[in-house]
């Protein structure tokens, strides 16, 4: 208490010299007046203190936090779980490669692409009203920056124009969400009426093991 009165006394007596000094000596400041001033320094400081207050407790929280984490964060890197994740991580990385397709050349992975879904077809008796083309499109643009993972990696596309037959489109839509490789329904078109028709694009992933 003493320490903060002490500010609050010597303010007082300076703010009581000045005024002496520019009104005269003969100014006398009664209790009153004395009282007043005390209160409003007063208030004053311990604005200022409650602010200080505010401040160190914020940064004190923040401190305390700071060090939470820190502690979190050494506990983790301490225990055996990051190598046990990185293990996992490359087990769904083996099986995520397993379900690209395969082959010696680009041409036979269109030429496997085509004979899967043609198999497939045959086993539901669904005849294609066109012939099945494959296109390969790379994943990324000429120029674009990628990652070696990416740069040989190829997308196989086809367009299926098929009779409609509700329940063998179903058996052949399992067939693909079903199967080792995977095959992505892009976009399928359902036409009804007279000339009823089925419309499909799929897509499938080949990775090249060109490296030139």
């Amino acid at each position: 208490m003493n320490a903060i009165l002490a500010p609050l006394r010597r303010l007082l007596a300076q703010l009581e010299l000045q005024l002496r000094t520019r009104f005269g000596n003969d100014l006398g400041l009664t209790d009153r007046v004395k009282m007043l001033i005390t209160l409003a320094v007063g208030v004053i400081i311990l604005s200022g203190l409650f602010g200080l207050h505010q401040i160190v407790s914020g940064m004190a929280a923040k401190y305390a936090s700071t060090q939470t984490n820190l502690v979190r964060l050494k506990a983790q890197v301490t225990t055996d779980v990051w190598p046990a994740r990185k293990e996992q991580s490359r087990f769904l990385k083996s099986l995520m490669e397993d379900r690209l397709w395969s082959a010696q050349t680009p041409g036979l992975a269109d030429a496997g692409f085509e004979r899967w879904l043609r198999d497939h077809l045959t086993r539901y008796q669904l005849e294609p009203l066109q012939q099945i083309q494959v296109r390969r499109i790379p994943l990324t643009r000429p120029g674009a920056p990628t990652t070696d993972s990416l740069s040989s990696l190829q997308r196989m596309t086809a367009k299926i124009l098929l009779p409609f037959n509700g329940d063998a489109l179903a058996g052949f839509l399992k067939d693909i969400a079903e199967g080792e490789k995977t095959i992505i329904v892009e976009h399928m078109n359902v036409r009804a009426g007279r000339n009823a028709r089925i419309e499909i694009d799929v897509s499938a992933f080949y990775r090249s093991h060109d490296k030139g």
